[in-house]
């Protein structure tokens, strides 16, 4: 059994509304080698994009195509890998979503507890995301869990376009409900670390609170330049990938611009009341 310990007000990690899809699970994928048995639509088919990566949907043209469950195991260090607990794990999921969009949400973290039928309990961490591709905002729900053995941990996220995301959660809470440990995955050979960025955690490089005057009485006043600004001076230690978050009054119009030593504009947050999150930006 598994369950999910609120840290935030928010909702559950699965389960929630009813879906237009009904469960039928008639078809099973199981392989010992990774460690694991998951039951799924007939309707839908699976791929394996990478010896450790299994990802499920509805068939090329159909509604459901677009919905995918994917279920990839990732090394630990007893085995090779660079992960020693399921936080490194999440945090290098995070980077490569944030690496991937120019603009994403996280919300809904929580711990997770698989109860195993030996009593054994594996402490797991769940998330959502929210980010827009290609015009289309997609939803992720993700949790990574530690194999019962200890060699590896596991990745179950389900991805959908937002406006379905609900309507195959019958189905998805179906196959999670059916996913189940089998013993395996004894070597690295059936693992893998996630692709992408290897950083294995996100960190806050400044952060300041501070006072934004209002100086101008009109529009024309504030292109003219009549404008309260505050400057800061940060060292960016490494390349990588830099976020600019800026969080104001309700119908402020207040931006953030970062530039490098050169006079470059390498990230910032635009003069938006909409949104507090300015997206990811590459800093070499």
């Amino acid at each position: 059994m598994r369950t999910a310990f609120l840290v935030f007000l928010c909702m559950l990690f699965v389960g929630l509304g009813v879906g237009v899809q009904a469960a039928n699970l008639e078809k099973e994928f199981r392989d010992d080698s990774l460690g694991y048995v998951v039951s799924y639509p007939s309707d839908w088919v699976y791929q394996r994009p990478s010896e450790a990566t299994v990802v499920f949907s509805g068939r090329p043209g159909t509604a459901a195509y677009h919905a995918t469950v994917t279920v990839q195991n990732v090394a630990s260090t007893r085995i090779g890998g660079i992960f020693e607990d399921v936080a490194s794990v999440v945090n290098d999921y995070k980077c490569q979503l944030v690496a991937g969009v120019e603009e994403i949400c996280f919300y809904d973290q929580k711990a997770w507890v698989w109860r195993l039928n030996d009593g054994r309990e594996l402490q797991g961490i769940g998330f959502t995301a929210e980010y827009p591709i290609q015009g289309d905002v997609f939803k992720t729900s993700q949790v990574i869990f530690p194999h019962a053995n200890g060699n590896v941990f596991c990745s179950w996220a389900y991805s959908a376009p937002k406006e379905d995301y609900d309507d195959y959660l019958d189905i998805v809470n179906a196959m999670f409900d059916s996913w189940a440990f089998t013993r395996g995955v004894s070597t690295s050979s059936t693992t893998q670390s996630p692709a992408g960025p290897t950083t294995s955690s996100l960190t806050i490089l400044f952060e300041v609170r501070d006072h934004i005057y209002r100086l101008a009485n009109s529009d024309s006043e504030f292109n003219l330049g009549k404008r309260d600004k505050k400057q800061y001076t940060i060292s960016v230690p490494a390349p990588g990938y830099l976020a600019c978050i800026l969080i104001d009054e309700p119908e402020q119009w207040i931006g953030v611009r970062v530039y490098n030593l050169l006079g470059e504009e390498v990230a910032g947050k635009a003069t938006t009341a909409t949104s507090i999150y300015g997206g990811t930006f590459e800093v070499l």
